[in-house]
């Protein structure tokens, strides 16, 4: 194989079955230039790329150390243990961009707040206990401390990436869920609980009801039917509650849902109230 392209001293692009790729490997590029044969012996990663993502992900390994991506890899293959699933091959340049830029930024003292940290721990708890373990393996290697909000950032990586799971928008499921919430504790007092069952059946529902929406799908149940007016009598404040929650979701998302789902809302804001 001929080099390509030397991108810094650890990292060449070649070409293999007519597609370029990289090859990452300590002092593979070292003093090395286009044409020269790659020395197959100090290859430890390859990496194959689409060709619309090339240019982005070589100015990543330009950017970055070798040392960052061998954590990444620590972090992906301990993620695809715990979850049983695999990531796209897309996580391993995300994720080690942000933790480049993260750790630069602690550095400076200039954190980056993660205003939706909370959700992301009540939404995605087993992702987060993954990002947890991300941060403290990033904190012992590098010797720094990271603030929790990049445990929350590790967490999406891991949800954005997941290969074989439906499409969705995290960043739209974090602003609805957030949405309601705030509603009900300005309306109800109802404060989010991590280790309340009633609370995480309801944020459950949340992420369904997101799917719904953002796949632009009206469902019918079929077993809520007529259930609805006799919730609402059982709280007094309920029907304005789920008149602004519904308002929200419409101005927000552009989205009516049915009688059905306002049923089930109804349904499991009466259970987390203990009703």
């Amino acid at each position: 194989m001929k080099i390509t392209r030397v991108i810094n001293n650890n990292t060449v692009a070649t070409v293999a079955n007519k597609k370029e790729i990289i090859l990452m490997g300590s002092g593979i590029g070292f003093q090395k230039k286009p044409g020269d044969t790659v020395e197959v012996k100090k290859i430890e990663k390859v990496y194959q790329i689409r060709d619309r993502f090339f240019q982005k992900y070589e100015q990543i390994f330009r950017h970055i150390e070798p040392g960052v991506f061998k954590l990444v890899e620590q972090i992906q293959e301990y993620a695809e243990k715990e979850l049983a699933c695999t990531l796209s091959p897309q996580f391993v340049f995300a994720l080690a961009d942000h933790i480049s830029f993260a750790v630069e930024r602690q550095k400076k003292q200039e954190p980056l707040p993660n205003l939706m940290l909370q959700e992301i721990k009540l939404l995605y708890n087993r992702e987060y206990q993954i990002g947890r373990y991300g941060k403290q393996l990033v904190e012992k290697e590098m010797g720094i401390s990271l603030p929790e909000d990049e445990a929350g950032y590790f967490a999406l990586h891991i949800v954005n990436t997941r290969m074989g799971e439906p499409s969705v928008d995290v960043n739209n499921i974090l602003v609805l869920t957030n949405g309601i919430l705030q509603i009900l504790e300005a309306e109800m007092g109802i404060h989010c609980r991590e280790d309340d069952f009633e609370y995480s059946r309801f944020l459950t529902h949340l992420k369904f009801l997101a799917r719904r929406i953002f796949n632009q799908e009206q469902v019918q149940f079929g077993i809520m039917e007529g259930l609805y007016p006799g919730l609402l009598a059982r709280e007094p404040k309920l029907e304005e509650i789920i008149e602004k929650i519904k308002n929200f979701i419409s101005e927000t998302f552009d989205y009516d849902i049915s009688e059905e789902e306002a049923a089930y809302l109804a349904m499991h804001i009466l259970r987390i109230r203990g009703q």
